[in-house]
């Protein structure tokens, strides 16, 4: 009798137990990880945020077209990002066990939306839907289209279930190596617009911006996408649902074989990925870095996916020597004005825009030939699609600021203005004249030197005439005088303070080059190119990832450019007047210091998103809060940013990513530090900037900077 009691107790607690896994996972995950068995734990999938209550969106205008900011939402760089074809993505259910039912699509808008993806009508939406998702009355004045600098057409870019911003379809793409289109052939992958998008919430708005940092969590996204595929393969009833949703009601027994066989294909590969990563970092004594929501290692992951994954698809060997774990996250950088700085990236390490944007398309797996020598017609052949990234850029850029005689400003895409007209009864909203005057004589004292003078405030003009925007001696003119160009200032770490990691990817990272693939960097750098910074003979083959980098990309365009048989026009065009060369600064590490307009839209502050806000930015380093939460929080629009609850000891809501600065035994972590740029009495140090502020200059300066 006693043990009968014993057993019912037990089996009630076990079904207990598996209630609670199945109604409340995030909060399980979030509160008490330590209760899941370890044989579940990895089936249980990653907590998140709370679907936010949305009383209306907005999407700010920033002198793009409807039709631009929804082409350029959903236009293809030809990107093979999740490893799964379109249909199969789709067709995916929310990695949870449902009692009654069936589980959500895990592409649906809402779900997403809770990993930080903006929603997104479908192609060919409605008036009433463009409303629902922000975009506002569709026959409102719309500014002129942007003239494009060549001749190639953009590809359309259609959305047909309703993706997020940022989520592209890829269809009809070869293999680069074989040139023959496979079985599966039709693929989604992220855009630029997927990290470059941003979204601002309060009190049930929410404030959508072009070109700002996007608030995605893509590590949580990777693994619910994974959890989804075994669910699928493993939870009872979910296979046929999805088989059904692929092949069709129709499909034969022999067809949904071939599915399940192919669906635990890539399972199995997935997990030997994944395995053999582990494998790496251990041998080489790696930790890597949780990026979070609103960050990521781009440039070591791009370094990892070029010279590590496509090498050894292209079976060049085994690089494992290449492979470099994500240790340097940075906070998903603004894009208005960018086209019109000398040098991108966080670190100004290139000058060519469209090497970058290449580069990147390349990073987030764009397939790549790397396999049949120097002397093959296929080497460096790839599914980038040139012609979107070009127009791309054109809508970043618009036209030449200095071409009209007006007064210079900026066109393509603009920073988004401060938005207190859409909050007209709350006062957290409303900018105060006098402290936006007495602010302003703070950021010429403080910020001007390195940030410059404002892009457009004429009042700071007048005031102080030698530190006006446009007639900065950091403008530089190229090829011939035709363009100008923002030669921003390059602050190096030592002096700034900041974390060193991410500078320092570009400048020590190496990599080992096949010699398969031709490259010399002499020969390419000094001689092709005529870069104004010679190369060093490098003896062996292994080179700074850098230049790797940068001469893998130029042979992707150059192959592409000649299949393609592009005019010289077209050609000049697209390669323009900067080149395809390093920044002859001197070597050690630095970061560029860029202009603040919108910087309200661009919190968390430092590269590294290591601040939550301007407040504690403008605070001295020493007081800032080493941890804070970030996914659940309204915008704090007083303090510019996000709250830090208590320094972050309150511990976070559920799904929350807790960003922190020490690991669990107190020890820094790579890539978080929250240090320099201070502004405090203790100087003059390294990392101290300014000196300190008092809390009325503070909030006047914070005041002037909503401004702009």
């Amino acid at each position: 009798m006693a043990l009968g009691k014993i057993l019912l107790g037990a089996v009630a607690a076990a079904a207990a137990y598996g209630l609670i896994l199945v109604e409340f996972p995030d909060q399980v995950s979030t509160y008490a990880p330590q209760i899941i068995p370890r044989q579940l734990s990895p089936l249980i999938p990653p907590p998140l945020p709370k679907a936010r209550p949305e009383k209306t969106a907005f999407w700010l205008d920033q002198n793009w077209r409807l039709e631009d900011r929804l082409w350029a939402h959903h236009a293809s760089q030809g990107t093979k990002t999740f490893p799964i074809p379109y249909s199969w993505f789709v067709a995916l259910e929310q990695p949870y066990i449902w009692l009654i039912g069936q589980p959500e699509l895990l592409s649906d808008s809402a779900y997403l939306a809770r990993m930080g993806f903006v929603p997104s009508p479908r192609t060919g939406a409605s008036e009433a839907e463009l409303r629902a998702n922000g975009f506002g009355k569709t026959d409102a004045p719309q500014p002129p289209a942007i003239a494009p600098s060549t001749t190639l057409a953009w590809r359309p870019a259609e959305n047909p279930d309703r993706l997020p911003v940022g989520f592209a379809r890829l269809q009809g793409a070869p293999d680069p190596m074989t040139g023959a289109l496979g079985p599966d052939s039709d693929f989604v992958g992220l855009t630029c617009a997927a990290c470059h998008t941003g979204h601002v919430d309060y009190k049930g708005v929410t404030l959508r911006v072009d070109g700002g940092p996007a608030m995605v969590d893509l590590g949580k996204f990777q693994s619910v996408l994974v959890l989804s595929l075994v669910y699928t393969l493993k939870a009872p009833g979910r296979f046929e649902r999805f088989a059904e949703r692929v092949l069709g009601a129709g499909a034969s027994e022999a067809q949904k074989a071939e599915l399940k066989r192919k669906l635990g294909d890539r399972i199995a590969a997935i997990i030997a990925v994944g395995t053999k990563i582990g494998e790496i970092e251990r041998a080489a004594g790696q930790k890597y870095t949780d990026e979070g929501l609103g960050r990521l290692d781009a440039l070591n992951r791009i370094g990892n996916q070029v010279f590590f994954w496509d090498m050894a698809q292209a079976k060049l060997g085994d690089h494992a020597g290449n492979y470099h774990t994500t240790d340097a996250p940075v906070r998903f950088p603004q894009l208005w004005n960018v086209s019109w700085f000398l040098w991108a990236e966080y670190d100004g390490s290139i000058e060519h825009p469209l090497i970058r944007n290449a580069g990147e398309a390349l990073g987030v797996q764009s397939p790549v030939d790397l396999a049949d020598g120097a002397e093959s017609k296929n080497l460096f052949r790839s599914n980038v699609v040139f012609e979107n990234l070009f127009w791309i850029e054109d809508l970043l850029r618009g036209p030449n600021p200095f071409a009209s005689s007006a007064k210079p400003a900026f066109g393509g895409l603009a920073a988004p203005k401060w938005p207190s007209a859409l909050f007209p009864g709350d006062a957290a909203w409303k900018v105060d004249p006098q402290k936006v005057s007495r602010g302003r004589v703070v950021y010429a004292e403080l910020c001007a030197s390195c940030h410059l003078g404002p892009v457009d405030d004429p009042d700071f003009d007048k005031a102080f005439p030698q530190q006006q925007f446009w007639t900065s001696k950091h403008w530089v003119a190229l090829g011939g005088a035709r363009e100008k160009f923002l030669a921003l200032p390059q602050i190096p770490v030592g002096e700034i303070g900041t974390d060193p990691a991410q500078a320092n990817v570009l400048l020590a990272r190496m990599v080992e080059m096949p010699e398969a693939l031709g490259i010399d960097l002499q020969r390419d750098f000094n001689q092709r190119r005529g870069c104004a910074a010679a190369i060093p003979a490098v003896e062996s083959r292994r080179i700074p990832f850098a230049y790797a980098l940068m001469e893998v990309v130029d042979r992707v365009l150059q192959k592409w450019m000649d299949d393609e048989r592009i005019s010289p026009a077209d050609r000049a065009a697209i390669l323009g007047v900067r080149k395809n060369c390093p920044n002859p600064a001197p070597g050690k590490p630095f970061y560029r210091a860029r202009p603040l307009n919108g910087i309200w839209a661009a919190a968390p502050f430092l590269h590294n998103g290591s601040v939550p806000s301007l407040y504690w930015l403008l605070r001295p380093a020493a007081e800032r809060p080493r941890q804070f939460c970030l996914g659940a929080s309204d915008y704090d629009p007083k303090a510019v940013g996000f709250a830090a609850r208590n320094n972050g000891k309150l511990g976070c809501a559920v799904g929350e990513t807790l960003f922190s600065t020490f690991d669990a035994e107190g020890k820094p972590i790579s890539g978080n530090s929250n240090g320099g740029h201070s502004f405090d009495n203790a100087g003059p140090k390294p990392g101290v900037i300014g000196r300190g502020l008092s809390e009325e200059e503070r909030y006047d300066l914070i005041e002037y900077l909503k401004t702009l």
